[in-house]
């Protein structure tokens, strides 16, 4: 999908002078950000080093939660993003080391999954429609003396306040603050071309979820539209790719795909350190802040609010936005309650909570959805001890 707008050289040469608000990176946080800014009426550039429409490793999995963040700010209307979503899913099946554990039909709400080639590049271009200033294939470097972003291309653009929402290896983090504590985490995934009646056959099982592939991980099964997704991941112990690779194919033969599949890496934040929104001229979104969910990998929802939020520390004229938000909470709570689902004196409990009623996976759906917080798996009820997500 080819986007509607390229910038003319006299438009990228006139930025090597000033710009007073810069957004590095066109992912969900930089776009949502740059989106806020220039509805605000404020003059803001958004550069990715990548050509658009690019390739993004994600299950693509947007939580409701994440959906009315874009439509309460009135940055995309229900509609447009119904035409995103390939498949809808209120239903979903929890695995223990490939052994069925039990289907739960949860939904509403229910969890959308997108393209996150399509995604990105729609809200890009809602930015873009906002009077935001996309540079793509400018690679940021690092800082200048004169208080100036460097480009690999020798571009330089003076600014007043910039956001880092280059990613999980982010560039403005690294020469800002410095690297973060802790070993990525990673993930390795492939989406396999279906027939419809071999689709049908994952359908009515919704997501799966296979714990018992991975330490401090999961694999996950994900019928689209004309596909399924398929992947494995450590989000919060550094694993070898070797190993993510055999058990990414044990998880393919267990569904009867081939043993042998194309397989695409990225890196997941490190828990060490918790997330980091940035201060005064430099501030930080999305999985350049390190938010990213140590139970599920999940990052969109939390890029979305952390882009929002960082837009309006800096219409505000804050040094930071606000560390109390839910994005926040959240992810440091998923790096406390993970231990319950992973943890070895915890991890078969878990299991059984999962297995025996749908209390717990009904606590899971809603966590997943943005619909309860970490908090509500110690809610005592019929319950003594609550299973982790």
């Amino acid at each position: 999908m080819d986007l509607p707008f390229r910038l003319p050289m006299w438009n990228i040469s006139r930025m090597n002078s000033e710009a007073p608000f810069l957004v590095i990176g066109a992912g969900p946080a930089g776009s949502a950000c740059a989106w806020k800014l220039a509805s605000e009426g404020c003059t803001v550039v958004l550069a990715d080093r990548c050509r658009f429409p690019r390739q993004k490793l994600c299950g693509g999995a947007l939580s409701n939660y994440g959906a009315e963040l874009l439509t309460e700010r009135g940055m995309l209307l229900p509609s447009e993003i119904e035409d995103l979503v390939l498949a809808r899913h209120g239903t979903f099946s929890c695995y223990d080391s490939l052994a069925h554990l039990r289907t739960f039909h949860g939904g509403p709400p229910e969890m959308m999954l997108l393209d996150r080639t399509e995604f990105d590049s729609f809200l890009c271009r809602r930015a873009v429609e906002a009077g935001a200033i996309f540079l793509e294939e400018h690679d940021f470097r690092g800082f200048g003396d004169k208080g100036e972003a460097l480009f690999a291309g020798g571009e330089r653009i003076r600014f007043q306040r910039i956001v880092g929402a280059d990613g999980v290896c982010s560039s403005v983090r690294r020469r800002a603050y410095g690297r973060p504590r802790g070993r990525h985490g990673l993930c390795l995934e492939t989406f396999v071309p279906l027939s419809p009646c071999v689709l049908e056959r994952f359908v009515p099982q919704g997501l799966q979820i296979h714990f018992g592939l991975l330490p401090y991980g999961y694999g996950w099964v994900f019928p689209r539209r004309d596909d399924v997704c398929v992947g494995v991941g450590s989000f919060g112990r550094s694993r070898r790719p070797r190993e993510l690779a055999k058990a990414a194919e044990k998880l393919i033969a267990h569904l009867g795909l081939g043993y042998k599949r194309p397989m695409r890496g990225a890196l997941v934040p490190p828990a060490g350190g918790g997330p980091l929104p940035g201060r005064d001229r430099v501030l930080l979104a999305g999985d350049a802040a390190g938010l990213c969910d140590r139970v599920s990998g999940e990052g969109i929802s939390h890029a979305l609010e952390s882009g929002f939020l960082a837009a309006e520390a800096i219409i505000a004229g804050t040094p930071s936005w606000d560390t109390r938000s839910r994005c926040v909470r959240q992810v440091r709570d998923s790096g406390r309650y993970r231990h319950l689902l992973y943890a070895g004196p915890f991890r078969a409990l878990a299991m059984k909570k999962l297995r025996d009623g749908d209390r717990f996976m009904r606590i899971y759906w809603e966590i997943a959805a943005g619909e309860s917080p970490y908090s509500a798996l110690l809610q005592r009820r019929a319950e003594r001890m609550p299973s982790a997500t």
